[in-house]
């Protein structure tokens, strides 16, 4: 019997870095792209793939009416999967661990975690990360550094960084269930405060494999970012319009 896999995708998120300042901007994730939500292709994304049972979507908690709103706009494009709308917390950290919460009674055997401003997962990426994370049982996507990295002090360059070693994350990421809730919930025992669900299964002893991702799997964090978003949906996803 194939395990099952459950998706969490991190959607409670503000945006601080994409609002301009001073203002109350829509959180990106919810800014349209080609006339959907950007979370509606990272979740259409992620339900695309038979090996992913259901979703779990964290949204801010002023925002979940709004989201099953979308939801039921676009329930066409979800392919007959169960798709659940939960309150986040205050950090991507806590909703997370919030979604994982909700998946207790159904003990799915896998989950991954993918952010919703990431619209242009692939099923390539996906097949591939699903393969490893089983295998692996804890799994990250990342592609490798082209730019030289430098570490500055102030203004002043104090060292250049061998890149070779170093990778770019992204997602999804996940693991074994049982593995990233007790994590997780460790975590918030201990009070530890991390970006990314690998660190925490990384914290808690578990070994982390990589699997590639790709250059267009981009995190929709700042305003030109969207200009970037738009020009891929219209020549690489033209399929998901």
């Amino acid at each position: 019997m194939a395990p099952k896999i459950s998706a969490i995708l991190a959607a409670g998120g503000r945006g601080t870095r994409f609002a301009a300042p001073g203002t109350d901007a829509l959180p990106k994730q919810f800014i349209e792209l080609k006339g959907y939500p950007i979370f509606v292709w990272s979740l259409e994304a992620l339900l695309s793939s038979p090996a992913v049972a259901d979703a779990i979507i964290v949204s801010p908690p002023d925002m979940v009416t709004n989201v099953k709103h979308h939801l039921d706009r676009v329930r066409h494009r979800l392919h007959d999967k169960s798709v659940h709308v939960v309150p986040g917390g205050a950090t991507r950290q806590e909703s997370v661990y919030l979604g994982l919460l909700s998946l207790e009674e159904r003990q799915p055997d896998y989950v991954l975690v993918h952010d919703a401003a990431r619209p242009f997962l692939t099923t390539d990426i996906l097949d591939r990360f699903v393969v490893q994370m089983i295998e692996k049982g804890a799994c990250s996507t990342a592609i490798g550094v082209t730019d030289t990295i430098k570490r500055v002090e102030g203004s002043q360059v104090v060292e250049t960084i061998d890149r070779e070693s170093l990778m770019l994350v992204q997602t999804p990421q996940g693991g074994r269930f049982d593995w990233l809730l007790s994590a997780h919930k460790q975590a918030a025992r201990d009070e530890k405060a991390t970006t990314d669900d690998a660190a925490i299964l990384e914290m808690s002893g578990h070994q982390v494999s990589i699997v590639g991702g790709a250059a267009y799997n981009i995190k929709i964090t700042r305003q030109e970012d969207l200009v970037l978003a738009d020009a891929l949906a219209s020549i690489l996803f033209t399929d998901r319009l």
